[in-house]
């Protein structure tokens, strides 16, 4: 690797002792990008005064700075130096030169390491993973022809038809006697038939089967991407549809998690519930048992210590959440 004083420019200018102070920060500067533009510049300028603290201004980009760094306190009040006009200025420029450096090495790093923001669903693995809570599933492949000709025709036209050949069927396998069972026709069975009714079917009306089935798988997936591609929604059915899914859906995550982790979890919501005109419930779910001779989740293992430390701990933060 090329040392830092014979490099051309000043890639990779942050290796070393500087990378040390900027990139423990990247979490907590993604989590800011994510709160608005205000957040993420109050936060840079915490990083830029840490950066500032632990390494001189003086220290030029070619060189590293003496280590260990010394420890960050962020009460502590910054050390006035004794400097004339042409240093001041020469500090002044070079903090501004440093802090936009700061500001572009995080941005640029969080962008490589932040999951794509976009409100198409459909392309974003999270939003596929969320579309189950809320209960939108991906539309079916069109039907075959003789498939749309038992979505629409199947009571009218081919049961019979199914029946009588299937009764047909019992008798010359195995007799008369073989009626008493009431043995159902098997779906093989029953889409057999209808291929075959659908073969003797007019090609007109075969054309128009066709095409309604096309037409219709059509339709489901244009109204299946308006709801991956909106905003969730706020109705309160379709809130508390989500709510009624929640228990199932966040077992499965938390398994999950349990599996590849080994790490027992568990998660509790709180809010408004639609269904008991908005009042302020909690739901807990779980994944992970002790090893007593009764295993159980945390949430049970200590129903009264969980209820209290938990759970109305939990309520009193949310009667600050939410208004009633």
């Amino acid at each position: 690797r090329v040392e830092k004083k014979d490099r051309r420019n000043l890639k990779m200018w942050a290796e070393g002792a500087r990378e040390s102070i900027l990139r423990p920060h990247l979490p907590a500067y993604m989590d800011a990008l994510e709160r608005g533009w205000r957040a993420e510049r109050d936060f840079v300028r915490e990083v830029c005064n840490e950066f500032h603290a632990r390494i001189s201004w003086r220290v030029a980009d070619d060189e590293e700075p003496d280590e260990p760094l010394p420890e960050y306190d962020p009460l502590a009040t910054a050390e006035v130096e004794e400097l004339d006009d042409d240093e001041t200025e020469a500090k002044r420029t070079r903090i501004e030169t440093l802090n936009a450096r700061i500001n572009r090495w995080l941005k640029y790093r969080a962008k490589k390491l932040r999951r794509p923001t976009t409100r198409d669903r459909t392309q974003d693995p999270w939003g596929i993973l969320l579309s189950k809570l809320a209960g939108i599933k991906s539309p079916p492949k069109a039907r075959q022809g003789f498939q749309q000709y038992m979505h629409e025709s199947y009571d009218a036209e081919i049961k019979p038809v199914v029946e009588a050949r299937w009764k047909a069927r019992l008798v010359e396998e195995d007799g008369v006697d073989s009626l008493k069972t009431g043995k159902a026709p098997n779906a093989p069975f029953r889409a057999q038939v209808a291929r075959e009714m659908f073969k003797e079917l007019g090609d007109d009306e075969r054309d128009a089967l066709a095409q309604r089935a096309k037409d219709e798988a059509a339709d489901q997936r244009r109204e299946y991407l308006e709801l991956m591609k909106g905003p969730p929604s706020k109705a309160p059915k379709n809130r508390q549809a989500c709510i009624d899914n929640l228990g199932t859906f966040m077992t499965e995550v938390l398994k999950g998690v349990y599996e590849y982790t080994g790490l027992s979890c568990f998660a509790v919501f709180g809010g408004p519930i639609p269904m008991y005109d908005g009042d302020l419930r909690t739901l807990t779910v779980a994944y992970g048992r002790n090893q007593e001779p009764n295993p159980c989740h945390f949430p049970q293992w200590s129903k009264a210590r969980f209820g209290q430390d938990v759970l109305d701990f939990m309520r009193d933060w949310l009667k600050t959440a939410y208004s009633q």
